[in-house]
């Protein structure tokens, strides 16, 4: 009995030490603060509640609904599984001396064995056994730490709605704010497995407040406030230093805010009215650093920051009879990630190394600064509805805004490493809005809002990984993209009008830098900036009815911000490969009809870059350096037009954009072998159709429409292949693509006015330097700068209808520039083959009617530049050129003119001859204008006696077959008499003196022969001589010498010349 009584006294003191052990770690869970370091398992669910002031309308009244506030939250659930997970981690020291007692016995059990064996003689060869020893370990998670936690607070706040009765919510203010921030902390540095993090921060804000609802008879208004704030924050920080499977981090960072406020809906004769204003402001993640220095799979970070405001605010909807209105603002902003002072304090989002490594340091993040919003909105369905105080002053229209930023800078390294230091970047700014929308079907709808977004997803990146292989290379790609529909009213069987005015910044990604010093296959980067917005904006459109849009904006977007890698003595390293695009993809200012009244109106300035200056270099190194390049800057746009089938339809724009894509490239192969080579495509240009109208059986007008667009691709382009194989050589093809029409007017039983001034000006490329001194099949350059210009402008055309066109244009082109190499041909280098291509086409002011009116003006300085040159093919057409009676010129010079008989005769004939005219007594007129009736002058036949003309150096005028009779002739014989036969001179033209002069004798003064030829030599006019040079009669065009047209058969007879010397 003894000894089963100590041992149940053991046993109970063993199990109140547990129970008292676990007492206090409970407790010491209870009191962990929010900000203290994750454990190895956290995970964490909160919902925040706020219910206020929030009615429904009733027959019997209203009920004002009951309000709440609380949380709805997992840590009654998810703290006892942290509870589990902790005493694991801080259970080793107690096991630990849980275990000293156990070896003592063992120590004591060893020694009696031993001293046994001695007394009984036993065999002294046994050995001792050492005591069981167990060291004690901090955490046998070895770092490794799971974090999720996700905030979603929900406010629900001043709504009202009327079911039959009324309900009414006045000035509510309502106020919810929550914070939760846990910073993760942890190191996994010379170990395995250990110190890695997957930390999820998702902050979800759901805001519901505002909103307005009237059915079946019933109303509802709503007016007041209401702020959101909510934080779901903490910075990471770990490490994997000289480990393997360590310090890796992956850490999703969503701050995504979802705002329904200040709506207005009625159905049924009913009323819904909203007068409110909402903000909501969510933020999560933070900064991010960690190390993988000296490991295998270690320091690599998948960041995802990802900030996307929800909105749906300030619309109004109305059907059924009813009535909805809406005077709303609302603001919404979004933040993921954070910066903290890292690489040369540049303020960083991702810092991790990867030095001396394998698959280590890399870095992936996509980052997005999205906008999802539909704002200020109207419809109506046999209703009304009205937002932003549409039909009173303007100043009083709705408003919607949000600042969304995701992401910032990262860097790494992966020097002497392996597969180390790599980005994978993909910035992604995109707003996708609607706004200021009017729509009807049978109704009324009006809508007025102004918007302003700002969205900024990533910055640059750095790497380096100088002595390394695979380690070190950057793919990026950088949209900034808008998506937008603002400013539009449409109408079926009503009226409809759309008012919006924008101010935006897009941007994404930045500069992005690398090393590939002494390295194989590292350094390398790949970037493709792409500022594309695309939006339509300021349109009017009606199906029986009435639609009026009005737009303004100001907008600015920028992708990227160019690339620069370095490598000496290095092999596949350094090289980039970049194609930024600006292309601005827009439709505004448009009205347009059938059988009703559509009206546009519309205002841009718009800011586009994609891209910078590009520079590499692959000096003393192979297949290194090499740079490709096709930067685009190409406006595609349609603005200022007016059209109607039976009907009106106006439209005016005033468009103010500059597109610039890429810049300089830059990089050199000196004593490198394939480095330093330059292959680029740089296009700007214009597509653009503005400022015209066509119209059946209807008044239509592109009233008024400005267009000034600018378009830069590419720039210089310098590099060195002295001293290198296949170094240095640039292969260019620049483009200037450029085609518009505008200011014209096309009528078919209608009015049409089209009225446009353009003012574009486009470069593409430069000059191209380069030079292969010492080098082998270096320094070359073949470049194509092509240019290919049309444009359609000023032009009336009119068929049973009356079309009026004015234009001013004035276009402005360059494409390419010069050339400078050096080298000798004798090893291949430094040959110069340019090939300039330009063709300008343009038709205008060309006035075209049938049984109608056609009044076109336009005017034209056009300057395009092909290597600094005209183009070679400049045909025009214009009013002048094209009467409806002709073909068109194509700017060639006239055929010369040949010598007529003179409209003077001599003075110094016989004097025996009267003087003093012809008598005109009796006749109906003072004098003759002509002698229609007078017999022709003979042949040459005839007149075989009279020898033919000749001169030195004057060609053989052949045969003269018959002379112009006298009816043609502009001969005045005012005041001869006509009876007289001395006047005929025998039936030809008189020899004798004539008006007191007679016919010229000798005119030429000895050039000519004066032999009797009619009486006394030919008629010539010194001002009209027939030219001496034969080759002078040949017509001429307005192109280049045959000798001087330049082609790629040319280049490569100019190649071959060298070395046959001819």
């Amino acid at each position: 009995m003894q000894t089963w009584a100590k041992r149940g006294i053991k046993t109970a003191l063993v199990t109140g030490g547990l129970l008292m052990l676990g007492t206090g770690i409970a407790s010491a869970d209870e009191n962990v603060s929010p900000d203290s370091p994750a454990g190895p398992l956290d995970v964490n669910l909160n919902l925040p509640v706020q219910i206020e002031k929030n009615a429904l309308g009733t027959p019997a009244g209203q009920v004002n609904l009951p309000g709440y506030t609380g949380e709805i939250s997992t840590k009654p659930v998810t703290k006892p599984l942290k509870g589990v997970t902790d005493p694991l981690q801080k259970a080793a020291a107690p096991a630990s001396k849980a275990t000293a007692p156990l070896a003592g016995v063992t120590d004591k059990a060893t020694s009696a064995v031993s001293s046994a064996a001695g007394k009984t003689g036993a065999s002294r060869t046994a050995q001792d056994v050492s005591g069981l020893d167990i060291e004690q370990t901090d955490d046998v998670f070895k770092g490794n730490k799971v974090d999720l936690d996700v905030t979603a607070p929900i406010q629900i706040c001043g709504n009202a709605i009327g079911v039959i009765g009324d309900a009414v919510v006045e000035d509510a203010n309502c106020t919810q704010s929550y914070s939760n921030n846990e910073d993760t902390t942890t190191d996994g540095k010379h170990s395995g497995l250990a110190g890695n993090v997957v930390a999820l921060d998702w902050a979800l804000p759901i805001q519901i407040a505002g909103n307005a609802g009237g059915v079946a008879g019933g109303s509802g208004y709503a007016s007041g406030t209401a702020e959101q704030e909510v934080t779901e924050t903490g910075d990471i920080s770990t490490d994997g230093t000289g480990s393997g499977g360590s310090g890796n981090v992956v850490a999703p960072q969503f701050a995504t805010p979802v705002q329904v406020t200040g709506n207005a809906a009625s159905w049924i004769l009913g009323n819904a009215y909203s007068e409110f204003d909402a903000e909501t402001e969510a933020e999560s993640g933070g900064w991010i650093q960690t190390n993988g220095d000296g490991g295998a799979a270690t320091g690599n970070v998948v960041g995802v920051p990802i900030a996307l405001p929800v909105k749906f605010n300030g619309n109004a909807a109305g059907a059924w009879g009813s009535d909805a209105d809406s005077v709303s603002h609302s603001e919404a902003d979004a933040t993921a990630g954070d910066t903290t002072p890292g690489l040369n304090d540049i303020p960083a989002y991702i810092t991790t190394e990867g030095d001396k490594a394998f698959l280590a340091g890399t870095v992936v993040q996509p980052q997005g600064a999205l906008v999802a919003n539909v704002a200020g909105n109207a419809a109506s369905w046999i209703g009304n509805a009205t937002t932003g105080n549409a039909q009173g002053e303007y100043a009083g229209a709705g408003s919607s805004s949000s600042e969304v930023e995701a992401g910032g800078f990262s860097s790494t390294t992966g020097q002497d490493g392996a597969g180390t230091g790599n980005i994978v970047d993909l910035p992604v700014a995109v707003p996708v809005e609607a706004f200021g929308i009017g729509g009807t079907y049978i109704g009324n709808a009006h809508a007025a809002h102004d918007n302003e977004t700002s969205a900024t997803a990533g910055e640059g990146t750095y790497t380096t990984g100088d002595g390394s292989f695979l380690s070190a290379n950057t793919v990026t790609g950088q949209p900034a993209l808008t998506g937008e529909v603002f400013g539009i009213g449409g109408s079926h069987i009503g009226n409809a009008s759309g008012t919006a005015t924008e101010t935006k910044t897009v941007q994404s990604g930045g500069y992005n830098g690398s090393t590939g010093n002494d390295s194989s296959g590292s350094g390398n980067i790949v970037q493709v900036p792409l500022a594309v917005p695309a939006e339509v904006f300021g349109i009017g459109g009606s199906y029986i009815g009435q639609g009026e849009g009005t737009a303004s904006e100001t907008k600015e977007i920028t992708a990227g911000g160019g690339g620069n890698t370095d490598d000496d003595n290095g092999f596949g390293s350094s090289n980039l490969v970049a194609s930024p695009l600006a292309i601005p993809a827009q439709v505004f200012g448009i009205g347009a009809s059938h059988i009703g009244r559509g009206t546009g109106e519309a205002t841009t300035d718009t800011q586009v870059t994609a891209g910078d200056d590009v520079k590499a270099t692959g000096n003393e190194a192979g297949a290194s350096g090499n740079i490709g390049f096709v930067p685009v800057a190409l406006p595609v746009q349609a603005h200022g037009l007016g059209a109607s089938f039976i009907g009106t339809g106006f439209g005016t724009s005033e468009n103010l954009t500059d597109a610039v894509a890429g810049g300089d490239a830059t990089t050199g192969g000196e004593d490198g072998a394939v480095a330093g080579n330059i292959v680029q495509a740089p296009f700007a240009g214009a597509a653009t159709l503005f400022g015209s109208s066509a119209g059946l059986a209807a008044l239509v007008g592109g009233d008024t429409a400005e267009n000034d667009v600018v378009a830069e691709a590419g720039g210089d382009s310098v590099t060195n292949g002295d001293g290198g194989g296949l170094a240095g050589n640039v292969v260019s093809a620049q483009g200037l693509p450029i085609a518009q029409v505008f200011g014209n007017a096309v009528a078919a039983a209608a009015k049409a006015t089209g009225s446009a001034s353009n003012t574009t000006d486009a470069t593409s490329g430069g000059d191209i330097t380069t030079s292969g001194v010492d080098g082998a099949f270096s320094g070359n350059i073949l470049d194509v700068p092509a240019a290919a210009v049309a444009q359609v402008f000023g032009n009336a055309v009119a068929a049973a209808g009356v079309a009026d066109a004015t234009a001013d244009n004035v276009t402005s082109g360059k494409v390419g520039g010069d050339t400078t190499t050096a080298g000798t041909m004798d090893s291949l280098s430094g040959f110069d083959g340019q090939v300039p291509v330009g063709v300008v086409a343009q038709i205008f002011d060309v006035p075209l009617a049938l049984l109608g009116v056609a009044n076109a003006e336009a005017t034209n300085a056009t300057d395009i530049m092909v290597d600094n040159q005209e183009p070679q093919f400049n045909p025009i057409i214009d009013g002048s050129e094209l009467p409806l009676d002709a073909v068109p010129s194509l700017n060639w010079p006239s055929l010369p003119s040949v010598p007529g008989v003179p409209t003077g005769l001599g003075r110094d004939g016989d004097a025996g001859l009267p003087t003093g005219g012809l008598p005109t007594d009796g006749l109906p007129t003072p004098g003759l204008p002509s002698l229609p009736g007078l017999p022709g002058l003979p042949g040459a036949a005839q007149r075989a006696d009279a020898p033919l003309p000749s001169a030195p150096g004057v060609p053989d005028l052949g045969t003269v077959t018959d002379l112009p009779s006298t009816g043609t002739l502009p001969i005045e014989l005012s005041g001869l008499d006509l009876a007289s036969g001395n006047v005929l001179g025998g039936g030809g033209l008189p020899t004798d003196a004539l008006l007191g002069g007679g016919l010229p004798v000798d005119p030429t003064n000895g050039v000519l022969p004066a032999d009797a030829v009619l009486g006394g030599g030919l008629p010539v006019d010194p001002a009209t001589t027939v030219p001496m040079d034969p080759q002078e009669l040949l017509p001429t065009a307005d192109v280049p010498a045959i000798e001087e047209a330049g082609g790629p058969l040319n280049i490569f007879q100019k190649f071959l010349s060298i070395f046959s010397g001819k």
